[in-house]
């Protein structure tokens, strides 16, 4: 082999494991995003659980049906303000997650879309 092939050689071997590295840590990056995303959707449901047991509480011991309204109503904006509140905080962190984990294989678009430029 020529000097010239070995280098070109070694040039390829560097890029794909270069390629593979920013999977890997892509990869490596989602898997914690999921974990959190996971925790969060954990978290949500057992307050859902939780805030549920609390309304049917209330509903239950409700003397006249005006009360039962009024009770009803403040449960159901609690619930809708809960449920706008968690959505945005879940789209947040799903958003973060997909940037993040995107991020190295970005990288090494860019890397390679300027190695093209300079040849």
């Amino acid at each position: 082999m020529t000097a010239n092939t070995t280098q070109s050689f070694d040039q390829f071997v560097a890029f794909g494991k270069e390629n593979v590295d920013a999977f890997v840590k892509s990869s490596s990056l989602a898997v914690k995003g999921i974990e959190e995303l996971t925790k969060a959707y954990t978290t949500l449901a057992n307050q859902q659980i939780e805030q549920t047991v609390s309304a049917v509480k209330a509903l239950s011991a409700v003397k006249s049906p005006t009360e039962f309204q009024t009770v009803y109503s403040n449960l159901a904006k609690t619930s809708l303000e809960t449920l706008v509140a968690e959505g945005r905080k879940l789209q947040e962190l799903t958003s973060s997650v997909l940037t993040s984990s995107a991020a190295p294989i970005n990288a090494r678009i860019q890397a390679v879309a300027g190695s093209f430029k300079a040849a």
